[in-house]
């Protein structure tokens, strides 16, 4: 009967020795990979509890897709906002939402590894970027909301753009894509490098209408 009895404890403990041991293995392979911004992250943002945030839904609330069109810059400018959501903080809007256990450690690791864009690199080429044609498309989908641009905030038309002190403003966040030159409230709000690069030869162009 004991010998029965400790041949039932050894095979229990060699089980769960080895289920930790695959566990840990899991761990350690998703620790060594890097968090796909385009093909991880951004499908969590554009789906589940992010669904007022898409697709014109939700007056207030700032737009991350529309059917078909990502707009990644607006989704890199709130890391800040999803870095303290996922370290035990709350949606930061109004109504109970919550990403899983799984999507809070996907966003938790692109954010830990630096919440780099990783098709910043493929960028059309802009030669001759104006106002009209390059520039409005990002305002309207990086800088208007209900709480920005054009809601909470004043409206960035081509004359308030073209000021001393804007242009100013536009050439930090180019530069720094985004970290310096935004003023607070919201401060620091992150751009993409294809949006930054249109920026800087916009600005250098001498903002063509």
């Amino acid at each position: 009967m004991n010998k029965k009895f400790l041949a039932a404890v050894l095979v229990s403990t060699v089980l769960v020795i080895v289920s930790s041991c695959f566990n840990n293995k899991e761990d350690v392979l998703f620790s060594e990979t890097q968090v796909s911004f385009r093909n991880e992250v951004v499908p969590i943002i554009t789906a589940g509890p992010c669904g007022c945030h898409n697709n014109g839904i939700g007056s207030r609330a700032v737009q991350f897709s529309h059917f078909d069109t990502v707009f990644y810059d607006v989704i890199l400018s709130r890391v800040a906002l999803f870095d303290a959501w996922v370290n035990g903080g709350t949606h930061p809007g109004a109504g109970v939402i919550e990403f899983s256990a799984n999507e809070k450690k996907v966003i938790k690791k692109w954010i830990d590894q630096g919440a780099k864009d990783d098709a910043a690199g493929a960028c059309p080429t802009v030669a001759a970027p104006t106002y009209t044609t390059n520039i409005v498309p990002i305002y309207n989908t990086t800088c208007k909301g209900g709480s920005c641009h054009g809601g909470f905030g004043p409206v960035l038309d081509y004359a308030r753009l073209t000021t001393p002190a804007n242009k100013a403003k536009l050439t930090s966040m180019a530069n720094s894509g985004g970290t310096v030159g935004h003023p607070s409230p919201p401060g620091p709000v992150n751009i993409s490098a294809c949006t930054a690069d249109v920026l800087k030869i916009w600005l250098a162009n001498g903002q063509p209408q």
